[in-house]
C-alpha cells in the first residue's frame, strides 16, 4: 500500500468533533500565547495559555470546542468547560434542593455577592442571616437559576439552612433540659397582661408568667426586665411539643419568709413599701414576698397616712415567720433615722454595708442603726456595668461612699471610691503617642480599641490605610490624635501635616466618642 493510501485510511479513523463538544486531550506543545493539544483529530486543538498557565507538556486536560479557526483547527476553552461543569452541578443542586457553600465577597444595598467556585451569585438581604461580613463562608440553597445575556444568574437563600440549624440546636438544648434546671435567656417580648418571653440559646422560647415574677405583689413585668436584658430563670414545665418551655423568676430566689427569719428580729427597724391601704391600717412589703401589717394607730403621731407605693421605715412589733405574721410600726421610727445617719456620715464619707436585696437596676444595702441605703447600677462602676447581680451579691459586706439621700434611703456608690478611669487616661497618655491596643469591636464607621484602663478609643475608618482589614481581638499599633475628657480618637496612618488637637478643647466636627458610647449604652 502506498503512503497516500495509508494516510487516507488513518484519516478515516479520526473522529469527528463538533462545536460545543467536551473533549479530552494531551498537551503536546506550550508556547507563550497558546497550548497545543492532541485530541485525536486531524489537527491539534488550540487553547489560550492564560486559561491554564501552569500546565506542562504531557498533561491530560478536558476542554470545550468553542469554534474552528480559518485553518480548520479547533479552538478550545478550559474556562468554558469548567463553567459548564459548575452550571451542571448547580442545576442538580437547585433541582434536588441541596445546599451549596460560597464565600461572601461584597455587600450591596439590597444584598450580598457570593462567590461559588468562581461564579458570582446573589444573596438578597431578606434571605440572609445576621452579622455577615466579607470573607465569611455561608451555606445556602439556590432559589432561582436562569441564563441571561450577561451569563448565568443564580439567586441564593440562607433561610432553610438557618432554620434547620436552629431546630438542631433547639433539639440539643431540649434533650439536656429538665424541670428544675436554671437557664439564662434574652428578653425578646414583654406583655404587661401575660408575662415575659425569653429566648434560650437564641433558639428556644421560654415563657415567664406574671405570677412567677416575684414572691411579692409586684406583677409589672417592666419592673423586672427590659428588652434584650438577660434573665436567669428556673424551668417549671417542658411541654411535649418542645416549642417553648415555662419558667419562673421567683423560684431562683429562696422563699422570702425563710430568709426573713434569719434577718428580721422583734424591735428591729426595717424598710418597707406600702402595697395596700386599708381603713384600719397599711400593708408594707419589707422584702420581696414578705409583707407586714401596720395598724392605723402605728402609722404616724399626727394621724396622717401614707400612699400606696410609698417607701417607709418601720419597727418590728411582732414577727412569726411560720405563720407569716409581721406587725410593724412606722411612727416609732421617728425622727427619721436616715437623716440622723447622714448627720453622722456626711456626703463623701465611707460606710460599710451588707447587700440586703437586689431590685432590678439597684441594690438595697443594710446600714447601721436600721437604716437602709441604695446603690444604683450607674454608681457601681465608671465603665457601665451589666446587671447589679454581677457586681453585688446578697449577704456581701462592702465599703460604700455616701452620696446623699434618695428618698428614705441613703444614696451609696462604689465607683466613687476609685479614681475615674478617664482621669487616669488623661494623665497617662498624650496626643501623638503610639500605643498597642486590642480591637474590641468593628463597625462600618470604624473600630473601638480598648485601653488597659477600660476606656474605648475610636479608630475611624478614615484613619485606616486602604486595604487594611481589622478583626475583633486583633492587636494594633495606633497613634493618639485626639484626647479629651470624653473622647479619644486613634489613627493607623502616618503623620501627614495633621493639625495638633488640643487635649482640653472640643471639636465641632462630626460625632464624639461620648455620643457613640451613649447611643451604644442607651444612655
Amino acid at each position: 500500500m502506498g503512503e497516500f493510501e495509508k494516510l487516507f485510511e488513518e484519516g478515516l479513523e479520526l473522529k469527528e468533533i463538533r462545536k460545543g463538544e467536551v473533549i479530552k486531550g494531551r498537551v503536546v506543545k506550550v508556547e507563550d500565547r497558546n497550548l497545543y493539544v492532541d485530541i485525536g483529530y486531524k489537527v491539534e486543538g488550540i487553547l489560550p495559555r492564560e486559561e491554564l498557565p501552569e500546565v506542562k507538556v504531557g498533561e491530560e486536560i478536558k476542554a470545550v470546542v468553542v469554534r474552528f479557526n480559518k485553518g480548520g483547527s479547533p479552538v478550545l476553552s478550559y474556562k468554558r468547560y469548567m463553567e459548564e461543569k459548575l452550571t451542571g452541578f448547580l442545576r442538580a443542586c437547585y433541582e434536588k434542593g441541596k445546599y451549596i457553600t460560597g464565600t461572601l465577597v461584597e455587600k450591596k444595598e439590597d444584598g450580598y455577592v457570593v462567590d461559588v467556585s468562581g461564579l458570582k451569585t446573589f444573596l438578597p438581604l431578606k434571605e440572609a442571616g445576621k452579622n455577615l461580613r466579607e470573607g465569611k463562608k455561608i451555606v445556602a440553597k439556590i432559589t432561582e437559576m436562569r441564563k441571561e445575556e450577561g451569563g448565568l444568574k443564580v439567586i441564593l437563600s440562607q433561610k432553610d439552612y438557618l432554620k434547620a440549624q436552629e431546630e438542631k440546636k433547639k433539639s440539643r438544648i431540649l434533650s439536656r433540659l429538665k424541670v428544675g434546671d436554671l437557664v439564662e435567656g434574652r428578653v425578646v417580648k414583654i406583655d404587661p397582661e401575660k408575662g415575659i418571653t425569653l429566648l434560650v440559646g437564641n433558639v428556644l422560647r421560654a415563657f415567664l408568667p406574671l405570677e412567677e415574677l416575684s414572691w411579692g405583689r409586684d406583677r409589672n413585668p417592666y419592673n423586672y426586665a427590659e428588652i434584650d436584658e438577660r434573665l436567669r430563670v428556673k424551668v417549671k414545665r417542658i411541654p411535649k411539643d418542645g416549642q417553648f418551655i415555662f419558667v419562673s423568676l421567683k423560684e431562683t430566689k429562696e422563699n422570702p419568709w425563710v430568709k426573713a427569719e434569719e434577718s428580721i428580729r422583734k424591735g428591729e427597724v426595717v424598710s418597707g413599701r406600702v402595697v395596700e391601704v386599708r381603713d384600719n391600717g397599711l400593708i408594707l412589703e419589707v422584702a420581696e414576698g414578705v409583707e407586714g401589717y401596720v395598724p392605723k394607730e402605728e402609722i404616724s403621731y399626727d394621724g396622717s397616712t401614707l400612699r400606696k407605693g410609698e417607701k417607709v421605715s418601720a419597727q418590728v412589733l411582732e414577727f412569726d415567720p411560720k405563720r407569716r405574721k409581721l406587725v410593724l410600726s412606722v411612727k416609732r421610727t421617728l425622727p427619721k433615722p436616715w437623716e440622723e445617719f447622714l448627720k453622722r456620715n456626711p456626703v463623701g464619707s465611707k460606710v460599710t454595708g451588707l447587700v440586703e436585696r437586689v431590685e432590678g437596676a439597684r441594690a438595697v444595702i443594710k446600714l447601721e442603726g436600721g437604716v437602709y441605703g441604695v446603690v444604683h447600677r450607674s454608681d457601681l462602676a465608671w465603665i457601665k456595668p451589666g446587671r447589679v447581680e454581677d457586681l453585688l451579691q446578697v449577704g456581701q459586706s462592702l465599703e460604700f461612699a455616701v452620696l446623699g439621700l434618695d428618698g428614705r434611703f441613703v444614696k451609696l456608690g462604689l465607683k466613687q471610691l476609685t479614681e475615674n478611669p478617664w482621669e487616669r487616661v488623661l494623665k497617662s497618655y498624650r496626643v501623638g503617642e503610639k500605643v498597642k491596643l486590642s480591637v474590641k469591636s468593628v463597625h462600618p464607621f470604624g473600630a473601638f480599641l480598648q485601653f488597659p484602663e477600660g476606656i474605648d478609643g475610636l479608630l475611624p475608618i478614615s484613619e485606616v490605610p486602604k486595604g487594611t482589614k481589622i478583626q475583633e481581638g486583633q492587636e494594633l499599633e495606633v497613634k493618639i490624635i485626639e484626647l479629651s475628657p470624653d473622647k479619644i480618637t486613634l489613627s493607623m496612618k502616618e503623620e501627614e501635616k495633621r493639625e495638633e488637637i488640643i487635649t482640653t478643647g472640643s471639636s465641632d466636627k462630626g460625632f464624639t466618642l461620648g455620643d457613640i458610647l451613649k447611643k451604644k449604652m442607651k444612655i
